[in-house]
């Protein structure tokens, strides 16, 4: 794999994915679904199709709770336009680096990245980091719209309805922290002692989704930079 390339490819494609965005959440996600319909030809088509499945179940979702949920803002503290996507990206770069410093601390990557595999041809292994990072943007997306549903019907299941009533926002959030990090330790590696890193970590996601009005790009920030960085090292150690 071509380091520079592979890098460069992935920093051009976010920088993509953050100007479609910027014009329309819309162009963004048909941006991801033929990213990874592309990730679906050149690898392992079983774990493209799950991605992509989630994906489009988290887009259906979207469109069935417009009506109930809140809508993302244009606007936080102040900021709006360039200067929120600035903002955005800064916290994004922040959570990241709260994440590599707890990983180093407790001995291992919290958040984890999937191996993903591809085939043997240049193009396809400069452009493995690229996907490996944008399936950080999609699991964002699915666990934002699993939260909102939470947070929107919780209050009905019976016994513990009135815990979503008491503290809103908080027990959607533990509980679906907890159910991403439950599947990262399981899918892709992660120490199963990391488990409460793991489900901390979403649950610092879904914080810097619900402080920036339901804006994601904090979050997805932070997890591109995450997916992205380890698959690279993973390619840097495999070519040493």
């Amino acid at each position: 794999m071509g380091l520079l390339t592979a890098i460069g490819i992935m920093a051009v494609s976010f920088l993509a994915y953050v100007l479609l965005r910027s014009v329309s959440p819309v162009f963004a996600d048909v941006y991801l679904f033929v990213l990874f319909i592309f990730a679906f030809i050149v690898s392992n088509k079983e774990f493209s199709v799950f991605y992509l499945l989630l994906f489009v179940i988290a887009i259906i979702i979207d469109l069935a709770m417009s009506q109930f949920a809140i809508q993302p803002a244009n606007s936080a503290f102040g900021f709006k336009g360039f200067g929120l996507t600035l903002v955005s990206l800064a916290m994004g770069l922040g959570i990241y680096l709260v994440i590599s410093v707890i990983s180093v601390r407790v001995g291992g990557n919290i958040v984890g990245a999937p191996e993903l595999a591809v085939s043997t041809s240049e193009i396809a292994q400069n452009l493995r980091p690229t996907f490996v990072s944008h399936l950080g943007i999609i699991e964002n997306r699915i666990a934002f719209a699993f939260f909102e549903v939470l947070n929107i019907f919780g209050a009905f299941i019976p016994f513990v309805g009135l815990a979503f009533q008491l503290i809103p926002y908080v027990v959607p959030t533990i509980i679906i922290g907890f159910i991403m990090g439950l599947f990262h330790v399981a899918a892709y590696s992660v120490a199963f002692s990391l488990l409460l890193w793991a489900s901390m970590a979403f649950m610092l996601f879904i914080a810097s989704y619900l402080i920036m009005n339901r804006d994601s790009l904090g979050s997805d920030t932070a997890h591109f930079l995450n997916n992205g960085i380890l698959d690279v090292n993973r390619g840097l150690s495999i070519s040493i």
